[in-house]
């Protein structure tokens, strides 16, 4: 008898414990579900703010094309987004703006972009500055540009520790939009190549020269054994800077320098080109401030067409290649010549760093965590997204 009082008693209360904790559940839920309507209402109210995106007219230029990839990702996401190239149209929203939050590409290459135009904006306007550029910190307007902008984006955590030494401004770390659907995967069996072909590239080929060479007694032991091929793409031709390729050819007489194009043209005639390569390098002089602002734009395309890399060990590059997973990471002219050797005489080495690195950029880089890192790195300092 006690023993089954003893068993009531305990079911009674535990049904009334379970009932306790349904109702503390309960109006916890409720609670969570309140506070999550609050967040989603001003989420709405900041998210309708209006955000300029302040461009460079020229559609060529690398930083155009991934910050006009950038604003119209965050377009597709809901956001209400102006892309604004016009140098007249730029001045004139200055002068009356209607924009809760302007993005400005780059600084004193772009006029309407400077401290000199945008300083009466303090305070009204949240101003962020996508400053790809370090070769312009010796030029007193980009610096006091960048100590009156509220917000400075750059492409790697090198740019980002130099610029401590010049503004106080909050700078924080993204990364360009891979844009996958242009750069297809190419398997490495697939390409056949004889002799092998090592591919390099530059915006402007002709800036790069001096780099280039940097590494040409290995590239000429690499000829003597292996009968390389070099494709160089970049050349501008003497058109809009000094012809270089003479002193690359006499350097390296078996290259073969491929003529830059505009972008619409780069991606339909140039990209199935460079994506026969076997293997690509990218030498960078990184005691140079002027290479200070790279952030591997050209490197990851490069990757995600499974070309194998071999690249300078610079702070940026390590965070990009893990050496002898995704690539190679070379310091000293006998690691070029090791690194590229293995590459040239192991297939399955190739197959390995290709597919590792298009594995890489196809879950890092993709449009969705791109812009889910930036809208991050901005919210941390302004509440705009």
């Amino acid at each position: 008898m006690q023993k089954d009082v003893l068993h009531f008693v305990l079911l009674y209360m535990t049904r009334i414990q379970q009932l306790i904790m349904y109702i503390i559940m309960n109006r916890l839920k409720k609670t969570l579900n309140s506070l999550l309507r609050m967040q989603i209402d001003y989420r709405n109210e900041v998210n309708n703010m209006k955000i300029g995106f302040f461009l460079s007219s020229n559609e060529d230029a690398v930083s155009t094309y991934s910050d006009k990839a950038i604003a119209i990702g965050l377009k597709k996401m809901g956001y209400d987004i102006e892309i604004i190239q016009n140098k007249e149209e730029k001045l004139n929203i200055l002068e009356n703006p209607f924009f809760d939050a302007i993005f400005f590409q780059k600084t004193i290459q772009c006029k309407g972009h400077t401290e000199q135009y945008i300083k009466h904006l303090k305070g009204r306007v949240h101003l962020i500055h996508i400053d790809d550029d370090f070769q312009d910190m010796v030029v007193k307007e980009h610096i006091d540009t960048l100590n009156i902008t509220d917000l400075i984006l750059v492409g790697t955590n090198q740019h980002k520790s130099a610029l401590a030494h010049y503004t106080y401004t909050p700078v924080e770390v993204f990364s360009c939009v891979v844009d996958i659907e242009n750069y297809p995967y190419t398997l490495v069996r697939k390409k056949d190549n004889n002799p092998l072909i090592i591919g390099w590239q530059q915006g402007c080929a002709d800036a790069y020269v001096r780099e280039f060479l940097m590494i040409k007694g290995p590239l000429n032991a690499l000829h003597e054994r292996y009968g390389i091929e070099l494709h160089l793409y970049g050349w501008h031709m003497g058109k809009d800077y000094p012809d270089r390729r003479q002193v690359v050819l006499e350097a390296l007489p078996f290259s073969r320098c491929v003529e830059y194009q505009p972008i619409k043209e780069y991606l339909s005639n140039i990209v199935p080109q460079v994506a026969k390569s076997d293997i690509f390098i990218m030498p960078y002089n990184m005691s140079d401030k002027d290479r200070i602002g790279k952030s591997g734009f050209g490197l990851k395309r490069v990757m995600s067409l499974g070309i194998p890399v071999v690249v300078t060990n610079s702070l940026h590059h390590r965070s990009l290649i893990e050496n002898g997973v995704t690539g190679f990471l070379a310091s000293t002219e006998e690691e070029w010549f090791d690194n590229i050797s293995a590459l040239i005489e192991n297939i399955e080495l190739r197959e390995r760093f290709s597919l590792n690195a298009r594995r890489l950029i196809e879950e890092q880089y993709n449009e969705e965590e791109v812009l889910k890192r930036f809208v991050e790195s901005v919210n941390k300092h302004i509440s705009i997204f």
